[in-house]
């Protein structure tokens, strides 16, 4: 029988948002970016093949991709909402793809906002190929979790 293994990578989503010196003809209000990242200076685009951001209906081309990093999107707008964030890996099996719901608030009071929102991924039994990945884009070779942070364990691998 194989050792089992697990790799966890940290992630970051998070979004800045600030009142536009003044409203725009679309009665913008303020100017935001969203953005997925690893953790400091952790690399994580030999893993990501692509990060899809899915903004409100209500703005142009509401589908945004982003195949190198940054993995990022700046826009305008008026109000905040709920945004569903996929992050595609570069993996041959299971998992390809972590969906994230991401809610994106913009600050009443004209006060900046500057939100992180830190995620664990746990892989069971990586390939070899896909683990020298995770751990060189900083992904911890361990069994367990700790800290404040969300968890999202992906399925064994070695299974599929």
């Amino acid at each position: 029988m194989e050792n089992q293994s697990t790799v966890q990578l940290n992630l970051e989503l998070g979004h800045r948002a600030q009142l536009k010196e003044k409203e725009t003809s679309e009665s913008f209000t303020h100017d935001w970016t969203i953005f997925v990242r690893g953790p400091e200076t952790g690399e994580i685009q030999q893993l990501v093949e692509k990060v899809v951001f899915h903004l409100n209906d209500s703005y142009p081309k509401p589908k945004r991709v982003c195949k190198e990093p940054p993995y990022k999107v700046d826009e305008s707008g008026s109000a905040g909402f709920l945004m569903h964030v996929e992050l595609y890996f570069k993996n041959k099996v299971q998992p390809k793809k972590m969906c994230f719901k991401y809610d994106l608030f913009l600050n009443p009071e004209g006060k900046p906002v500057d939100h992180l929102r830190c995620e664990t991924l746990t892989f069971n039994n990586p390939t070899k190929e896909f683990r020298r990945k995770l751990i060189k884009a900083a992904g911890d070779q361990s069994k367990e979790v700790s800290g404040d942070r969300s968890e999202s364990t992906l399925p064994d691998q070695g299974a599929l």
